[in-house]
């Protein structure tokens, strides 16, 4: 049975201003709309899942040239100008709420769902620090019952310790945990790695096939709440 659900922050929870993204390109002589600034994002986000997969040690440091650098090549810019894109977006997003500011679709009738079912919730962040604060200036930090940032602990997804710190938080034994975001390696495999059960948000279909739930929408969460709970328990993972 399921009677936990941890999310990250960006791109599941929280999705970019893409009209921001715009402006910065078109402020380098570029011109994309906010359907190429979307097939960016998924370039981007296979290309970053792949750095991971090749790391040693699975934490890769940098993501801001490791995901912008293909995200604005994709969108057509220079080298030199995607270079001053990557500093330019650091410069916005350093300006609270940052750029992952706009609460995902269906959020408040999704949360209030899970709230109805007694579900805790919480968020699982490779972040810098900020992203309590932000989370209450956007005005949704109180929907969840703990926040784990890495800049807070000292790990990063996909790390077992940042997972087995939220499960400390919760608490809760892994195997009632399901976890959603929005990279396979990061944190599909991060979650697995503890014992919680995976699924993976990927609305504009960044990934093909995989070997875990998938989410096109928010409200998906629900359904797979459901067949999670209707399968036999397992054994819980000691943490």
């Amino acid at each position: 049975m399921i009677r936990g659900v941890f999310f990250d922050a960006g791109n599941t929870i929280l999705f970019p201003d893409y009209e921001l993204y715009r402006r910065i390109v078109a402020e380098l002589g570029g011109d994309a709309s906010v359907d190429d600034v979307v097939a960016a994002e998924a370039h981007a986000r296979a290309a970053f899942d792949e750095a991971v997969l090749r790391s040693p040690d699975k934490n890769v440091h940098g993501f801001w040239p490791v995901f912008y650098e293909p995200f604005y090549t994709r969108l057509g810019l220079s080298a030199n100008a995607v270079e001053m894109a990557i500093a330019n977006t650091r410069a916005i997003n350093d300006i609270d709420p940052g750029i992952w500011n706009v609460p995902v679709e269906g959020f408040d009738e999704v949360m209030s769902e899970l709230a109805d079912r007694g579900i805790v919730t919480g968020i699982i962040s490779n972040s810098d620090g900020r992203l309590d604060r932000r989370m209450r200036k956007i005005g949704i930090r109180d929907r969840f019952s703990f926040l784990v940032d890495s800049w807070d602990v000292g790990v990063s997804k996909p790390d077992p310790r940042i997972f087995e710190e939220a499960l400390k938080l919760a608490p809760l034994p892994p195997n009632e945990v399901l976890y959603v975001g929005d990279y396979y390696e990061v944190d599909v495999v991060g979650a697995r790695g503890v014992g919680m059960q995976a699924a993976l948000f990927d609305p504009y279909g960044a990934y093909g096939e995989t070997d875990c739930a998938m989410m096109a929408r928010f409200a998906d969460v629900l359904d797979i709440i459901d067949g999670l709970s209707d399968q036999p328990e397992s054994p819980a993972v000691s943490t």
